[in-house]
C-alpha cells in the first residue's frame, strides 16, 4: 500500500528560510514518483515577529502544476497551543482549521498515515489534544524535525527555532500515542551552523546551490528561482511556462543552503542513503549514512528534551548520523536524484 503523508511546514512568501521550499519539492518528488500519496500541506500561521509574510500558496500551486498532483492545503492557528482543552475547543473556526485538517486527514485515510513536521507543532498538538485516540489508531508515525539532540542537556546550547515557535506544543507532541521519529535539527546549537560538521544527533547539513540547481529540470529551476529570489508576483505560472527565460541569479547559484529534514522523507518510504549518495533500500541499514535508534524521551514544557536508549519495543526513535564524514555530500547527492522526478 502506498504510504500517505500530510506535510506541515512554515512555508512563507517572502521566505523565512528557503529550506522549506526544498523540503516541499522533495515531498512532491516522492509523490510524483508514486512512492507516497500527498494527503495535504498544512502551513503555519506567520509568526508575529516576522511581519509581511503570508503562507506560500503559490509555491504549493507551482509544484502541484508541475507534478499534476492537486493537493489540499490549510493555514494553521494564530493562537499558541496550551494544555487547556476548554480554550482549544473555544478557538474560532479559522484557528481550529489546521487541527481539523489534520484530524480529517487521519479519519479519511483507509489505512494508517504519516505526518511530517518541519515547522511549529502548534496545530498537531491541538489536534492530538482534541482526539488522541485517532492518532493511536490511524497515525503510522510523526517525523518531528525540531529541537537539539545532545544527550547532555547542558551541551544542547539553547532553544532551537522550531521549538521556540511554541515550546508547549513541541513538548506535547512527545505524549501523542503513536510512533515518533524525532529528528533534532542540531546536536548542539551553535552561532555558526557551518561549525556543526561531525555532529551525531542532529540532522543539519548544507550544500552550495550551484552543486544542485543546474542538474534539475528547467521548470524546477524556475520554481526555485521564483522562491529563492523572494518574488511576490502572483502570476506564478508564467515562469514555469517559459523556464529558459528565467535565469538563475548569481546570488542564488552561489548561496549555501542549510537543510535539516531530508533524511526523514527517505526513511518514510523505507529508503536510506549510502556513503556515495545512492538511494538504497532501508533494509540495507548497515550501509546507510543515517538511521534511527529506539529511545525513551522526556520533554519539559519549556522544550528542553532529554533521552536515553531503549529496547526495540519502544515507539520513540532518535535520528542518528552514522557516517559524519559522508553525511552532507551523500544527502546532497540523494536529494538531487530525488528531485529529478520533477520534469
Amino acid at each position: 500500500m502506498t504510504r500517505r503523508l500530510l506535510h506541515q511546514t512554515d512555508l512563507f512568501r517572502p521566505f523565512l528560510d528557503p529550506d522549506d521550499h526544498w523540503d516541499l519539492a522533495c515531498v512532491y518528488a516522492l509523490a510524483a514518483s508514486g512512492q507516497l500519496e500527498l494527503g495535504g500541506v498544512l502551513v503555519d500561521f506567520p509568526p508575529e515577529n516576522r511581519p509581511g509574510r503570508s503562507p506560500d500558496i503559490t509555491g504549493i500551486a507551482q509544484l502541484s502544476y508541475l507534478t499534476g498532483l492537486p493537493t489540499h492545503m490549510a493555514v494553521g492557528s494564530s493562537v499558541p497551543y496550551t494544555h487547556d482543552r476548554a480554550s482549544l475547543t473555544a478557538l474560532p473556526r479559522r484557528d481550529r482549521a489546521g487541527a481539523q485538517f489534520l484530524l480529517d486527514y487521519l479519519r479519511d485515510s483507509k489505512g494508517t498515515a504519516y505526518i511530517s513536521i518541519v515547522g511549529s507543532c502548534r496545530d498537531l498538538a491541538i489536534a492530538a489534544e482534541l482526539d488522541p485516540d485517532l492518532f493511536r489508531n490511524k497515525c503510522a508515525g510523526i517525523y518531528l524535525n525540531a529541537g537539539t539532540g545532545h544527550p547532555d542537556v547542558a551541551k544542547q546550547g539553547g532553544t532551537e527555532y522550531n521549538v521556540e515557535l511554541n515550546a508547549a506544543a513541541y513538548a506535547a507532541t512527545f505524549d501523542i500515542p503513536c510512533p515518533i521519529y524525532w529528528m533534532p535539527c542540531h546536536e548542539t546549537l551553535l552561532d555558526d551552523p557551518l561549525e556543526e560538521k561531525g555532529q551525531r544527533f542532529g540532522t543539519y547539513y548544507s550544500f552550495k546551490q550551484s552543486e544542485v540547481l543546474p542538474k534539475l529540470s528547467s521548470v524546477l529551476q524556475s520554481y526555485f528561482t521564483y522562491s529563492l529570489e523572494a518574488r511576490t508576483d502572483a502570476r506564478y505560472l508564467q515562469p514555469l511556462l517559459a523556464p529558459r527565460s528565467d535565469v538563475l541569479s548569481y546570488y542564488t547559484l552561489h548561496a549555501y543552503r542549510a537543510m535539516w529534514c531530508t533524511a526523514g522523507f527517505f526513511h518514510m518510504v523505507s529508503q536510506a542513503v549510502d556513503k556515495a549518495g545512492k538511494i538504497i533500500a532501508g533494509s540495507n541499514a548497515d550501509d546507510a549514512v543515517f538511521g534511527f535508534r529506539p529511545v525513551d524521551i522526556k520533554c519539559h514544557a519549556n522544550g528542553v528534551t532529554t533521552w536515553t536508549n531503549a529496547s526495540a519495543e519502544s515507539n520513540r526513535f532518535l535520528f542518528e548520523v552514522k557516517d559524519p564524514d559522508s553525511y552532507a555530500s551523500a544527502m546532497t547527492a540523494a536529494m538531487t536524484t530525488l528531485l529529478g522526478n520533477i520534469q
